[in-house]
């Protein structure tokens, strides 16, 4: 396997509805935005006021720059959230999470620790706390801090089958696959003809 041809790990399925809690939010802010303004348009408004009611923000004594503004986030998270990728390419691992990035050296994986585990019931690598991550209800991406109080770095959409991989100085991997021996199996294959650091 060169670095041209990376070999890509279908992802768990995870219902495309969870992308409401997100748009969900977002709309009730649009709406009350709408109806702050239908309500009392100003007649002498200056060109720029930030308000901590809806609309929030206008200028020239519109909101529409707050409904834009609504719409443009919307649509960015939206499709951030079906962003989801796990490859590997030569001897790194790509994984790439709404909008995290993580690439990881197989030589730098303890394979022989890597497992497959219900996060619900193994409470080793719980994902206790967001560092720089996104989550909702069945899906998390990003980076945690684990039970354990060390660093994860997760693509979870499925907590009851999450291949674990622990990596040497740095932050577990969490990742919910299709299959995931298939990706411990080409690991290691890389790994077996790697030499090591």
């Amino acid at each position: 396997m060169s670095g041209s041809d990376p070999r890509t790990f279908d992802i768990a399925e995870s219902s495309p509805l969870r992308v409401l809690w997100i748009l969900g939010p977002l709309l009730v802010v649009f709406a009350l935005c709408v109806w702050a303004e239908l309500k009392d348009a100003p007649a002498d408004a200056p060109w720029m006021e930030i308000t901590l009611s809806p609309p929030f923000f206008r200028m020239w004594g519109s909101a529409a720059w707050s409904l834009a503004t609504l719409v443009l986030i919307g649509a960015g998270l939206g499709v951030a959230f079906f962003r989801r990728r796990v490859s590997l390419a030569g001897d790194v691992l790509d994984v790439r999470s709404t909008l995290y990035r993580r690439r990881t050296p197989v030589v730098q994986m303890q394979l022989d620790q890597a497992e497959v585990v219900d996060l619900g019931r193994d409470r080793r690598y719980g994902l206790r706390m967001k560092t720089n991550g996104y989550s909702m209800p069945g899906f998390y991406s990003g980076h945690f801090r684990l039970q354990g109080g060390s660093k994860g770095f997760a693509l979870v959409t499925d907590r009851q089958h999450t291949l674990v991989i622990p990596v040497r100085g740095g932050s577990t991997l969490l990742l919910s696959l299709d299959r995931p021996q298939a990706l411990l199996d080409a690991l290691r294959k890389v790994a077996a003809t790697t030499p090591p650091q």
